[in-house]
């Protein structure tokens, strides 16, 4: 499969690497997937369909509404032991 990009979304991609938000462009496809699946539990849950332009109105939105400038944390600082130390061991 070949996907186009725009220049506009190239750019976002480009700047969303460089900052570590994900790691290659590959990663863009993976986090699209895992936000298609949220949407799509949260409306069975719900029972509300949306059309598909509202949906796709929604999802910009929401994409738009994230930092791409957001640093990620060190392994470190996300381990078991620098989040519960020896509690509940």
């Amino acid at each position: 499969m070949t996907i186009h990009l725009s220049p506009e979304q190239e750019r976002v991609i480009g700047q969303a690497i460089q900052a570590g938000v994900i790691r290659g462009a590959e990663d863009v496809l993976n986090v699209g997937l895992e936000t298609i699946r949220q949407r799509l539990e949260a409306r069975l849950v719900s029972g509300t369909e949306l059309d598909a332009e509202q949906w796709s109105r929604e999802l910009h939105g929401w994409v738009q509404g994230h930092s791409s400038s957001t640093p990620l944390l060190p392994d470190d600082a996300i381990s078991r032991d620098s989040m519960y130390g020896t509690r509940g061991l």
